[in-house]
């Protein structure tokens, strides 16, 4: 895998009517690391499925998707991109709360955790409702990954779509320290930095976005052990 990737920022599919996403996943980013990292047949995991972009991705890819997401309206959107049959692959809950034996053994984790300024109080693990800090945020990435690590294949790779943030003069360093707290967990392989071309969803005219900046990180991990 290359480190360092130029995409257009475009989606395959449209938000849903009412929804207002300030930064969503690429699907052409999902694309490029599951034909790396899956092959037809593989199980991939999405533990903050959001609107299904990893699904989506993965089913038309011939792979087997399975995800979680806090937002009980977000649960309905991406269980579109299931087979009807199948909907329960896509559950409504909280990551920090999963069952490991509802899913099967997965080979890859693709997934974008939802971003937190460090002066922020809102939790993100609570859809921006309930109360957090930073330092309680951390912990939660921490926690949620130790329960991703334990429906992982040995040997499956977990990539992390994220960006530092860039708030009122202040920078909070997000890839890095979810990077930091992330390799807690799992074996910390490096960074892509991933760069973006075109896209009307941008909140500025000098092409950056409402994080700040005008790129992203996948950082990627793998699961260790035999």
């Amino acid at each position: 895998m290359d480190t360092y990737l130029a995409l257009e920022y475009e989606h395959d599919t449209p938000l849903p009517e009412g929804f207002d996403d300030e930064f969503r996943t690429p699907h052409a980013l999902v694309e490029r690391f599951l034909d790396e990292y899956t092959d037809p047949g593989d199980r991939v995991f999405d533990p903050f499925a959001g609107f299904g972009t990893t699904l989506a991705v993965a089913e038309r890819l011939g792979r087997t998707a399975y995800g979680v997401e806090y937002d009980d309206e977000m649960v309905t959107y991406a269980r579109r991109h299931i087979p009807d049959e199948d909907d329960d692959r896509v559950r409504h809950g909280s990551v920090l709360d999963l069952d490991p034996s509802w899913v099967p053994a997965c080979d890859c984790c693709f997934t974008s955790p939802p971003f937190m300024e460090r002066e922020d109080d809102r939790n993100p693990f609570e859809n921006y409702a309930g109360e957090s800090t930073y330092a309680d945020y951390l912990d939660d990435v921490e926690t949620a990954f130790s329960r991703v690590q334990s429906v992982l294949a040995p040997g499956a790779r977990v990539v992390v779509d994220v960006s530092n943030m860039k708030h009122e003069g202040r920078v909070t360093p997000l890839a890095w320290d979810v990077a930091d707290r992330v390799s807690n967990v799992l074996h910390f392989d490096g960074e892509v930095v991933v760069t973006w071309t075109g896209g009307e969803d941008r909140d500025h005219g000098d092409g950056r976005f409402g994080y700040g900046y005008d790129h992203s990180y996948c950082l990627t991990f793998t699961k260790n052990g035999a």
